[in-house]
């Protein structure tokens, strides 16, 4: 039987900053499924309640897309908007 390790505030952050590292963005399903690969045992209404929460306080503007919201995560997790969320601002 495989033990799962709780999800935490650091480990859904970190978890967003890798799954954003190519694009810029993520979605709390693309957390959730990185935080399951790395023995984390994650539920969406967890991740999604966590994600809000970093996301206010770290700066990271997100935009509500009917189904599910986009994160974006400037590279390294700091405060700003990053490329991504330039790009769509603009657009």
């Amino acid at each position: 039987m495989t033990r799962f390790s709780r999800i935490t505030a650091d480990a859904v952050r970190a978890a967003a900053i890798l799954d954003a590292a190519t694009t810029g963005t993520t979605t709390t399903l693309d957390v959730k499924r990185e935080l399951r690969d790395r023995g984390y045992w994650a539920v969406q209404s967890d991740v999604s309640f966590l994600m809000e929460q970093i996301a206010s306080a770290s700066g990271w503007p997100w935009w509500d897309l009917g189904g599910f919201r986009l994160y974006a995560v400037p590279r390294g997790g700091g405060r700003g908007v990053g490329l991504a969320a330039r790009a769509a601002m603009v657009n």
